[in-house]
């Protein structure tokens, strides 16, 4: 019987390997180790399929190194790609699936993404005008993936940073028969734009699969982090949160080009009174007020620790061992790092 998994196509942050330098969880003779975090929700009854054992392939992000991967591992054209901000990192790809669909079967290609990040999108190739059936995803409201039979998804906006303009964390809601599974894709994030009655969307995830830059807080880098920081209490973190407005969270969403349609959507914010304090700073948050199933951690980097906090850099293995046995999570909450090419599965399956 054919199941529902999450492929991971790429784990990397935008620079997995520093150029002259090397990482203990990156391998820098691997290039598959090197791709942007990338992911692919598919369906199909064998373990690890090929490209005629896919029903159905729906790409998250599209950045350094996926395209090879697919090229190698199954080289097949996904149904669909969905971007949840517009950095390159995220997004470098794009041109590559877009130009192969578009010479293969000669019309536009699917791209799910908010408004404003398209544009971005489309200002940075500009040479896919034509090529591209733009699918708009409007903040917190439902829609259906067009190509595929039985998946929903919502996209909810994040704060990552004032350059990342229309950034989403995108939940999917897949119910294909005997597959009902609920699955969020964070993308890169300093802290999500959650209304209150958004986290009745959110519970009992099968998996969510969250941005891990840093096991500690240094806003600054416009990710969260995993922890409040080893005595559970990070200035840095402080600091921001002090600092912080509601305006600055919302800039990247309120731009001049964002249409009337799209401001609308942010109104919760701007007419409730607010605290930034009751925004999710840290991965440890985000989990005790949603309790997923499965966390997967991606996209890690450990810099910053190492930087700020005098802490080492971990190898993946011992990232995954720190997690469980430092959060403080419900007991069925289990911690994945995983590896490119692994098909994640779900504890109920």
């Amino acid at each position: 019987m054919s199941k529902i998994k999450v492929r991971v196509n790429g784990r990397g942050n935008a620079w997995p390997v520093v150029l002259g330098q090397d990482h203990p969880f990156y391998d820098r003779q691997n290039y598959q180790d090197l791709a942007n975090a990338s992911f692919s929700i598919i369906k199909s009854d064998v373990n690890d399929p090929k490209e005629k054992e896919i029903e159905w392939d729906l790409m998250i992000d599209t950045g350094h190194g996926a395209v090879q991967y697919l090229l190698k591992n199954c080289n097949r054209i996904p149904e669909a790609v969905f971007l949840t901000h517009p950095h390159i990192d995220h997004t470098l790809g794009l041109d590559w699936i877009v130009q192969s669909f578009f010479k293969r079967y000669k019309k536009p290609y699917p791209v799910y993404a908010t408004i404003l990040c398209w544009k971005f999108v489309k200002s940075t190739f500009p040479q896919l005008n034509g090529m591209i059936e733009f699918k708009e995803l409007i903040p917190y409201e439902k829609r259906k993936v067009d190509e595929v039979n039985g998946v929903e998804l919502i996209p909810i906006p994040v704060y990552h940073g004032k350059s990342a303009i229309g950034a989403s964390m995108i939940l999917f809601n897949i119910n294909d028969g005997n597959n009902r599974k609920k699955i969020l894709f964070t993308g890169d994030i300093l802290t999500p734009l959650l209304r209150k009655e958004d986290y009745a969307s959110l519970v009992e995830l099968d998996l969510l699969v969250v941005d891990a830059n840093n096991r500690f807080p240094y806003p600054k880098s416009n990710h969260w982090s995993i922890s409040n920081g080893p005595d559970k209490q990070s200035k840095y973190l402080a600091d921001f949160i002090d600092q912080c407005t509601i305006g600055l969270l919302l800039e990247p969403h309120l731009k001049e080009q964002a249409s009337d349609n799209y401001r609308r959507c942010f109104n919760y914010f701007l007419n409730k009174k607010i605290l930034t304090r009751d925004f999710h700073f840290t991965i440890e948050s985000f989990i005790k007020s949603i309790c997923p199933k499965n966390v997967a951690l991606i996209h890690y980097s450990g810099g910053e620790d190492h930087k700020y906090y005098s802490e080492p850099i971990l190898t993946d293995k011992q990232l995954e061992r720190w997690a469980k046995d430092s959060i403080n999570t419900p007991n069925t909450c289990q911690f994945i790092v995983p590896y490119v090419s692994q098909h994640m599965y779900f504890v109920n399956n």
